[in-house]
């Protein structure tokens, strides 16, 4: 078997461990969000052969492609019993480091929402900005919940290393989701700088 017929057979297995903990671990209205991220993660990791120009690269790709859906399985499995289980309150969870992170809390007692932060690869950011979808999702166990979607333009370069973040306001009047989405900037590693959590008189009078 040659050594592109052997790369074709770890990407099949790759995509098989990822589909086997989708059919574990189910998560509702987090799939549309999932699903489509770790197929192309695999996707451009399977692609990295191309590129192998030595044998440390290729053991090095090769890795990468086989832990890929190990950590995926992981982290459903992790966000599967943050939303079942009784536990410690569950903290957010980092899909790919700088670019989206999920917070799934516990619905066990009562109904919570589930935080999806995710930058937007859509090729149309301003200079010296970046967009983000903030998604809230009511019932995360229901596929057919497409939650309540908010776009946050942050700065790609701040003083100190804070990044200012604007948002409608819309979701600023929704003082628990506004303090969600600082937490998940925060998770991903960046440093946000989200005006209205630093005003506390800015919503006084309104009804």
């Amino acid at each position: 078997m040659s050594l592109v017929e052997r790369h074709r057979a770890l990407s099949r297995g790759a995509l098989l461990v990822a589909e086997s903990a989708e059919d574990a671990y189910r998560l509702g209205g987090l799939d549309r969000f999932l699903k489509p991220w770790i197929r192309g993660r695999l996707d451009a990791l399977a692609g990295l052969l191309d590129s192998c120009d030595t044998s440390r690269q290729l053991a090095e790709d090769t890795r990468s492609l086989a832990q890929a859906p190990v950590e995926y399985s992981k982290l459903r499995e992790e966000l599967f019993s943050d939303l079942h289980h009784t536990r410690p309150e569950p903290p957010w969870r980092v899909v790919e480091r700088g670019t989206m992170a999920i917070r799934a809390q516990s619905s066990v007692l009562l109904a919570q929402p589930t935080f999806v932060l995710r930058r937007l690869d859509t090729g149309s950011d301003v200079p010296g900005a970046a967009t983000w979808d903030f998604t809230v999702l009511a019932r995360p166990s229901d596929p057919a919940d497409e939650g309540t979607a908010f776009v946050a333009m942050a700065a790609t370069g701040g003083e100190g290393g804070r990044l200012p973040v604007q948002v409608g306001k819309e979701l600023e009047d929704e003082r628990a989701w506004y303090q969600q989405l600082e937490y998940g900037f925060f998770a991903l590693g960046l440093s946000p700088f989200l005006t209205a959590i630093y005003d506390p008189d800015r919503h006084r009078g309104q009804g």
